[in-house]
């Protein structure tokens, strides 16, 4: 019976105490369609980087920029100007 009393209690007291309300972090600039990005920054050539994986990063860039500008980076690179993922390869920031 104790024990069933302290379980309560302990729901009790969870269910009561909220904590600190969720607050998502704000989501670096991105556009909000393909189109909206256009046009679109132009991107470092893969044939820069001697790394055949940065090549290839550099690659698909190029092949899919309308859903790389749609993609938000996570890096803080927005505080150099950049709006997108996409933004990440118009320099070698993706490459480091």
């Amino acid at each position: 019976m104790r024990v069933f009393i302290a379980f309560a209690w302990l729901v009790v007291g969870l269910l009561a105490f909220q904590g600190p309300k969720f607050k998502p972090e704000k989501v670096p600039p991105y556009a909000k369609s393909a189109e909206a990005g256009k046009p679109y920054p132009k991107t470092l050539p893969p044939d820069r980087f001697a790394h055949p994986v940065l090549q290839k990063v550099y690659r698909i860039a190029q092949q899919i920029p309308g859903v790389l500008i749609q993609q938000p980076c996570y890096c803080n690179c927005e505080r150099f100007g950049h709006g997108s993922l996409l933004h990440c390869h118009i320099d070698d920031h993706s490459a480091g």
